[in-house]
């Protein structure tokens, strides 16, 4: 009902109610040491936050085309998805299946962020050929989480925001993102799969290139974008889903966590918001506490 964005009975919390389950396919898109599949090295630098890559396997644009990008074939990327989607309850629950890194983080992963927008400038075509080589892949997991899993939900993950403004123009992204974010949108569209799409930072300047792709479901920092603007002038197409920063959930006091819950369940009284955390980290127990209590307090609504 929420998606649907119809009044519902209760305000969903994937957290604490298990409506959605998230499944991976089977190329390892990060570890806490050594090379992922994609032959990026990550390092682990404090466990708090997880590791850190340090070093990017692409450095000179003539490599782009004859760069091994992993395959997205074979019986193994998908096997565990497909283990644990038969171990899940189709009638009460969402399964979501997660594409991985997006587009432009797994550019800059493999040609280093200063690369990426140097090759961009100097070399635009070159990265317009990576970042097609790299969609090549992801859009065949997507068609194959769809297909052979049947998961309700495709998840796009891709930063691309800093706190007060885009990493970028919103005419760089136009260039070298959105025609192949289009397209990862469009297989899920056809199978009548919904798209969900996360960012860290303010990404508002995008929102409106997202709904005419298709998006569903908005995954984005509170602390950084205006739900209540995105809320009024989408709020009949688009899903927020989040709401309680990670920056409350972390450094904050159990009533600040209280008074973000109690404004998120006011905003979506009438539909169109999934409460979680900012984003996936390690909190203060009191805090992950203070943010289910209210929930169960406030977040249900009985209806006559």
């Amino acid at each position: 009902m929420a998606v649907n964005h119809e009044p519902p009975l209760w305000i969903p919390c994937p957290m604490f109610d298990g409506s959605v389950v998230v499944i991976k396919h089977g190329l390892i898109e990060h570890c806490e040491e050594g090379k992922d599949a994609w032959g990026v090295k990550w390092t682990l630098r404090d466990p708090r936050s997880g590791s850190f890559p340090s070093s990017h396997p692409l450095k000179d644009p003539s490599e782009v085309d004859d760069y091994p990008m992993p395959s997205p074939e074979g019986s193994t990327v998908i096997k565990e998805a497909k283990k644990r989607a038969s171990r899940v309850n189709r009638g009460k629950v969402i399964l979501a299946g997660d594409n991985g890194w997006g587009l432009f983080e797994r550019a800059w992963l493999l040609v280093s962020m200063h690369r990426l927008f140097l090759w961009s400038f100097t070399q635009p075509e070159v990265v317009e050929r990576l970042i097609e080589r790299i969609a090549e892949v992801k859009i065949r997991l997507s068609e194959r989480l769809i297909e052979e899993v049947g998961v309700d939900v495709i998840l796009y993950g891709d930063d691309w925001g800093m706190e007060d403004r885009l990493l970028f123009s919103p005419e760089w992204w136009r260039r070298f993102i959105k025609p192949w974010q289009a397209e990862l949108y469009k297989i899920a569209k056809k199978n009548d799969v919904l798209v969900f799409q996360h960012s860290d930072g303010r990404v508002e300047a995008l929102i409106p290139d997202l709904v005419e792709i298709g998006i569903d479901i908005l995954n984005v920092q509170r602390e950084c974008n205006d739900w209540h603007w995105i809320k009024r002038l989408y709020g009949d197409r688009v899903t927020l889903w989040g709401g309680v920063s990670a920056r409350t959930l972390d450094r904050g006091t159990p009533e600040d966590v209280t008074r973000e819950v109690e404004e998120c369940i006011r905003l979506g009284r009438n539909g169109g918001l999934i409460l979680a955390p900012g984003h996936s980290l390690r909190y203060p127990r009191e805090n992950i506490e203070a943010m289910r209590r209210t929930w169960m307090e406030k977040g249900w609504f009985r209806r006559t």
